[in-house]
């Protein structure tokens, strides 16, 4: 009798379907300059047919090749060698192996295209390479369901036996009493329209902005490339030229553009927090944590907590009267930076009681005994000392331009200055660190309250590192690495070094699967 999946196969055939779409508007999208160029550049004659001619001919060859790839797509779960092997490639072939303790998480994606055409996209992560996380793009709920639970359970760790884990895959369809007690739910969170707007108003207000300055950036940048003239941003800037001439006119256009430029961040960050965690559902267990969210990628993953490396719960004043906490789970990943992103799952809007639920199911401990320790003072002062190099800068063109409106400029240096110590002390009383039995706890964060919890057998390796300025006083930076990121923590006095031998030894002596 062949087990799941041990002979090769493709996707369904509306893959087709898939692969052609992707492809074509990832060609369009690299393509979106020259519609703007069409849109405001000059043009005569027959244009618009020649280009839509291009865009049928494209069409018709990427046709072709999804089909190629379509067909050279297999894979398979190759029981024997452990691994998961996949076959693609249209003029080459390459072959991927996945060995099973390499398998990090497999989860589902869903386009809007995915979702219509009822099928489903299965992504499987590795921990510990850069590569991109491998994808299936079309299978049926069903097929994409046994995929991923079957291939979580040959990841498993080895506390479970191998005949043991045999006989669950090939009697998972048999058995329904396991699989119903394995599927109960055991509380559930979901995320209402109310609660996303909600997030949106409080969150993220600089990352708004960022984007609006990137976005406008980026098509002054092309149009400027393609010589074409922006006769609505002269007229502007004339205008500006002629009616505001003042100090008192300039800074009054300046202060409504901020203001301005900071509600339509607020509107942005609201709109991409809808996209990302609409219809966000988050289940748990008796085995896991399962989530799913996303309007225009809907993802579909599951949590186990030895997969866990570090756990981050963030709130600020505003969410905090709201009672809304967001957690963040990093998984084992890779060095590489967009690798690393992809292993950190946010799972906003969670009441209080929800994310004490996540904490008692992530690591079922009661609470321990703590020794908390505090950064030395020297943090506070190099902290206020680099917040007042922009307002050292900032006189450099007041010098240079003989601006001596100092009616104007001593004001503003003061509010600033008073600002910048506030918020640093502030940020300074807030942040320690806590060794525990098992834990390593640190708190930081004036107005963005982070909380990051590490288990200590979950610990890597330890920096422990001193600049030559900082011998004298005896002080210390520590770095704890895990192998979802690190957690690190400033200047801390030599008499603290004693509890890393604690530390040290929980790493040697567990046995445990971090991973």
């Amino acid at each position: 009798m062949n087990k799941p999946f041990s002979i090769p196969q493709r996707q369904s055939k509306v893959g087709i379907l898939v692969i052609f779409l992707a492809a074509f508007f990832k060609i369009l999208k690299s393509l979106w300059v020259l519609g703007v160029y069409f849109l405001l550049g000059k043009h005569e004659g027959n244009i618009l047919l020649y280009i839509l001619l291009g865009l049928g001919v494209l069409g018709i060859v990427v046709l072709f090749f999804s089909i190629l790839h379509y067909k050279n797509f297999k894979f398979h779960i190759d029981y024997k060698q452990k691994e998961f092997v996949l076959q693609k490639g249209v003029f080459s072939t390459e072959f991927i192996n996945i060995p099973f303790d390499k398998i990090q998480q497999v989860y589902f994606k869903r386009s809007i295209v995915q979702r219509i055409i009822d099928v489903y996209e299965v992504a499987i992560d590795t921990a510990g390479s850069s590569d991109k996380e491998v994808t299936i793009k079309a299978l049926s709920r069903e097929k994409a369901d046994s995929l991923r639970r079957i291939l979580m359970d040959l990841a498993a760790e080895e506390s479970t036996s191998e005949n043991e884990v045999e006989n669950r895959i090939e009697t998972e369809n048999a058995t329904s009493s396991t699989t119903s007690v394995r599927n109960r739910v055991v509380w559930k969170h979901q995320l209402e329209v109310l609660d996303l707007l909600k997030l949106g108003l409080t969150s993220n207000y600089l990352r708004g902005i960022w984007l609006i300055f990137l976005f406008f950036g980026t098509i002054m940048n092309e149009l400027n490339q393609l010589k074409i003239e922006n006769t609505y941003l002269d007229r502007g800037v004339e205008y500006l030229d002629q009616n505001y001439t003042s100090t008192s006119a300039v800074l009054f256009v300046l202060i409504v553009a901020l203001i301005f430029t900071f509600l339509v961040g607020i509107v942005i960050s609201t709109i991409e927090i809808f996209v990302k965690y609409f219809n966000l559902k988050l289940i748990q267990t008796p085995s896991s944590l399962d989530l799913e969210m996303g309007l225009k990628t809907n993802t579909r993953t599951s949590l186990k907590p030895r997969r866990v490396q570090l756990l981050r719960l963030s709130t600020n004043p505003i969410q905090k009267k709201l009672n809304l906490y967001e957690a963040e789970v990093a998984l084992a990943s890779s060095s590489d930076q967009l690798q690393n992103k992809k292993s950190k799952i946010k799972i906003p809007g969670l009441a209080k009681e929800k994310l004490q639920k996540i904490k008692e199911f992530l690591y079922n401990r009661s609470e321990e005994n703590s020794v908390k320790i505090k950064p030395n003072r020297i943090l506070l002062v190099r902290r206020i000392f680099w917040s007042l190099i922009p307002l050292v800068l900032a006189f450099i063109p007041v010098v240079i331009f003989s601006w001596y409106e100092w009616q104007v400029i001593l004001p503003i240096s003061l509010i600033y200055l008073v600002i910048s110590v506030f918020f640093n002390k502030k940020y300074y009383e807030s942040i320690s660190v806590e060794f525990t039995e098992n834990f390593i706890i640190k708190k930081h964060g004036f107005w963005n309250q982070e909380t990051e919890i590490l288990e200590l057998y979950k610990l890597q390796s330890i920096t422990i590192n001193q600049p030559i300025w900082f011998r004298k006083r005896g002080l210390y930076n520590l770095v704890f690495h895990t192998a979802g990121g690190d957690l690190s923590f400033p200047l801390v006095k030599e008499e603290v070094l004693k509890n890393l031998n604690y530390s040290f030894y929980k790493i040697e002596t567990s046995h445990k699967a971090w991973m």
